[in-house]
């Protein structure tokens, strides 16, 4: 979604909280940059299921640079059901 990072600011973000079923599903993974990682975590970003695409919290939009990140789509797979479940929580949040 952000285009080439260098590795060191890459990291495995789990669509289904770890501490809750303590497993890797690879099929409910996203590789993404730490610091949208910790926004995905908080519940400030998520993928709308259907579009596939970004959409950020309106706590976010005094901040240009995540602005940018709206609207990207993101590739096609298997986490859609995970992405959905993170979609729901999130946006009911804000």
């Amino acid at each position: 979604m952000t285009g080439p990072c260098p590795a060191a600011v890459l990291q495995a973000a789990h669509l289904r909280g770890f501490a809750e079923h303590e497993s890797h599903d690879l099929n409910e993974g996203l590789l993404l940059r730490s610091d949208l990682h910790q926004l995905f975590d908080a519940g400030l970003m998520a993928i709308d299921p259907e579009t596939r695409s970004v959409v950020l919290a309106p706590s976010l939009d005094e901040y240009g640079d995540y602005q940018q990140l709206r609207g990207v789509v993101i590739a096609d797979g298997p986490y859609l059901t995970a992405l959905a479940d993170h979609y729901q929580v999130a946006t009911a949040a804000w």
